[in-house]
């Protein structure tokens, strides 16, 4: 891995990013704000938190469900990490620099920085990291490591990394690539090892995960818990129960259903921050009747979005025309009316496509998440009343990510995508060459101007694009965009420091016990 690259990673640079970034608390943070009097937050305890699904695997390289990513920000960490605005900031790198033809990146790794199993962390890790991120048989859930055409450490604290062609995501992708020690990597999908400020003690399947402070974490001053206990509690009423009686201390990502239960139960409290998810129906497009644009429409003008979001969501929502949330506000364009809700349009639609009686079809929900399950039965009554007749199908969490989303072996179905950083990550899973693009979508405009927003560093042309692409998207009613339901979080009265992140991630260095 030689001097040719040591040269590209010289050249000059036209900026210098990296400066330590303070992450002041804004009015996404519950706690105490700017300039308050109140205690510095106090040290220890032992916080429970409950989750509804059981995480899919411990290795970050591998694993895809939300539920993991939520407990994996707290054990491993990447190059880089992003503040609650979605900048990107230091984490393992403090500063990097970008070569002028923004090819070749080169990161200047932190000092002192060590691993749970007390090993300190070099640039061989993150070059052994990336490159197995980059290897098809990790399994590595996005198509963006094969960008890199090089990983080279220049020294212990130096890795420089080039790419076949300008990526402008390529800092925003780099939040997801956990740096894992090699020796640990065989083992890494029940037993992590990474930097983050809490390690893992025990998990035991279908009951619990459990972490403590690491003790040698880099980042000064926190984590201020002890230990944290990820209860795996799939009913949301047990969860609240559970709440009540405070052997559970929070519940993120509340069932909105239950909301009002929370608000009216003194000693407990309730926050509401953006997700940045997209709930979809997505639409198989490689299955008839699906596959006519006429039938799509006409779903999408069948479906009452606002009856769905008050109904199945209590009114914690934002209707959505397309797939991107409004949380990413440079980049959002407003479709949200793009369908009306209109039976009569979507009987003639179905009519015109051959189908005056309507059709059978299959909606498969994830059973472990309400939402989804609460605004399945919703769709079904709203199709049955322009004679399209729905079977729903009930689909265990584990079995969903392998029949639906790897396989693609379904009709209709409704998950929530997670929000990313940058726009193109967010968009680019409807491209026709993309592993993960379930819905089989394909549109050759789409494709050429995913390609060209990867390329371009103009913030005025990647508005555009990206405007544009989500347009596609709704014409072609390649999914039915529904909402981005609020992040609900419960939590006992005593719990503070909560932090939302355009992410769905747990932050819990900043989470405390007030005595």
């Amino acid at each position: 891995m030689g001097g040719g690259l040591k040269r590209i990673c010289r050249l000059p640079a036209i900026f210098v990013l990296g400066l330590l970034v303070s992450l002041s608390l804004n009015l996404w943070a519950e706690g105490p704000g700017e300039g308050s009097a109140a205690a510095a937050p106090a040290l220890g305890g032992h916080l429970v938190v409950a989750v509804p699904v059981e995480p899919d695997t411990f290795d970050p390289h591998k694993a895809v469900a939300a539920a993991t990513e939520e407990i994996d920000f707290n054990v491993y960490q990447g190059l880089v990490s992003f503040d609650q605005e979605g900048r990107i900031i230091p984490c393992l790198a403090e500063s990097w620099q970008i070569s002028e033809d923004g090819t070749s990146y080169t990161f200047h790794i932190r000092d002192g920085v060590l691993f749970h199993n007390g090993r300190r962390l070099t640039a061989a890790d993150v070059v052994f990291s990336l490159e197995r991120i980059r290897d098809d048989a990790t399994g590595f859930p996005l198509s963006w490591p094969k960008r890199m055409v090089e990983v080279a450490a220049i020294d212990e604290n130096t890795v420089c990394i080039r790419l076949d062609e300008p990526y402008a995501p390529f800092l925003s992708e780099l939040v997801d690539a956990a740096v894992v020690p090699p020796e640990a990597a065989r083992n890494l999908a029940a037993q992590p090892v990474g930097t983050g400020p809490f390690r893992m003690v025990e998990w035991v399947n279908g009951h619990h995960v459990e972490l403590e402070r690491f003790q040698d974490y880099w980042e000064e001053g926190v984590p201020y818990l002890d230990r944290v206990t990820f209860r795996i509690i799939p009913d949301p009423a047990t969860a609240i129960l559970n709440l009540k009686a405070g052997t559970v201390h929070v519940i993120p990502r509340l069932s909105a259903d239950v909301a009002w239960d929370v608000e009216a139960t003194e000693g407990l409290k309730l926050l509401e921050g953006p997700m940045n998810v997209v709930q979809l129906m997505a639409l198989n497009l490689d299955r008839k009747p699906l596959s006519d644009k006429r039938v799509r429409q006409a779903i999408n003008h069948a479906v009452d979005k606002d009856l769905l979001i008050e109904g199945a969501a209590w009114g914690y929502g934002t209707k959505l025309g397309s797939n991107m949330s409004p949380v990413m506000e440079s980049f959002y364009l407003d479709l949200a009316d793009f369908y009306q809700y209109d039976p009569k349009r979507a009987r003639e639609l179905l009519a015109e496509a051959g189908y005056p009686n309507g059709f059978e079809i299959t909606l498969s929900l994830p059973s472990s998440y309400d939402l989804h399950v609460k605004t399945g039965e919703m769709v079904a009554a709203m199709l049955a009343e322009v004679g399209i007749r729905v079977r729903i199908e009930l689909v265990e969490w584990g079995t969903w990510l392998e029949r639906i989303y790897t396989k693609r072996d379904y009709d209709m179905t409704i998950v929530g995508l997670t929000g990313k950083l940058d726009p193109h990550t967010v968009l680019s899973r409807y491209e026709s060459s993309y592993a993960r693009n379930f819905n089989n979508f394909r549109n050759d405009e789409y494709d050429n101007l995913i390609q060209e927003g990867l390329r371009t560093t103009d913030f005025s042309r990647r508005q555009e694009i990206y405007r544009r692409c989500q347009e596609i998207l709704a014409e072609e009613a390649a999914a039915v965009f529904i909402m981005d339901p609020s992040d609900l979080v419960a939590m006992r009265e005593d719990v503070a420091g909560w932090r939302y992140y355009p992410k769905y991630v747990d932050d819990l260095r900043y989470v405390y016990f007030e005595k």
